[in-house]
């Protein structure tokens, strides 16, 4: 297990090889039907993977990559410090999508009051503490402040978002405005992609963002939303219908910046 908070652009060494991987680059994967599409990831520019939950199933723990554990919600939250305490993880993923009630869907006071009890402890174990993140809607940022506010004692290393829509511009002045609003810390963005239905579009989008993403070092990590095969419609998959990187996947798994 390797510790972001002394990794930016720079390369670390896979465990089960010599690849040098980029430090900042994840993948967002928690297709249960097909876990051998993990294997593809191996020995490219990934070096950590999530899955919206709490510990590694075989085929993450097993591929090589670094698992980070999520409290997705409120459910469970008791269990959380102990969970990872076991796994040895170094780093964790708070509330995802609060803000949204068709996601985790917590109160900002709620919210915050569950992390000083059950996610807050773990600082003093040397976990690196990844706050809620919120989506890209209106009511993402203000539940932030909000959150943030109530959390008198709660301390974080990173602050993920989320961010969908089409075109670099409004990427860019999303991620520079959030940062300018939450310049105490360092982001990641833990889901994010493009919503063109022009798959020239979107392998554009990705290529470029990417590597602006890599030359911000307040970005410590992103990942792509997401690391599934392509459906009927869906323009952001990174694999096609045998699990194999499609075009977009071998930008997002190989290009280096």
């Amino acid at each position: 297990m390797f510790n972001l908070a002394t990794l930016s652009v720079a390369t670390l060494a896979l465990v089960h090889g010599t690849f040098a991987a980029n430090a900042k680059r994840g993948l967002a994967f928690a297709d249960s039907s097909d876990t051998g599409d993990i294997s593809v990831a191996e020995n490219t520019q990934v070096s950590w993977v999530y899955d919206w939950g709490t510990t590694a199933p075989s085929y993450l723990a097993d591929s090589g990559i670094t698992y980070i554990p999520m409290q997705w919600g409120a459910s469970g939250v008791e269990n959380f410090a102990a969970t990872v305490k076991a796994s040895g993880a170094q780093t964790v993923l708070g509330f995802n999508e609060p803000d949204f009630a068709s996601q985790s869907n917590i109160e900002p006071a709620t919210a915050a009051s569950l992390w000083t009890q059950y996610i807050q402890p773990l600082k003093a174990d040397g976990v690196r503490l990844g706050a809620p993140a919120v989506t890209n809607a209106p009511s993402g940022t203000p539940w932030l402040s909000q959150f943030i506010g109530n959390c008198t004692e709660c301390t974080f290393d990173f602050i993920p978002l989320h961010w969908y829509g089409d075109g670099l511009g409004p990427f860019y002045d999303y991620i520079w405005s959030f940062h300018g609003e939450f310049a105490s810390w360092p982001l990641w963005v833990t889901e994010f992609a493009s919503t063109s239905t022009n798959v020239t579009e979107v392998q554009d989008f990705a290529s470029q963002a990417i590597t602006y993403l890599d030359s911000l070092d307040w970005i410590e990590g992103y990942a792509w939303f997401a690391f599934y095969r392509q459906d009927a419609g869906s323009y952001y998959n990174l694999l096609d219908a045998n699990g194999q990187p499609n075009a977009l996947g071998q930008i997002y798994l190989d290009q280096t910046s």
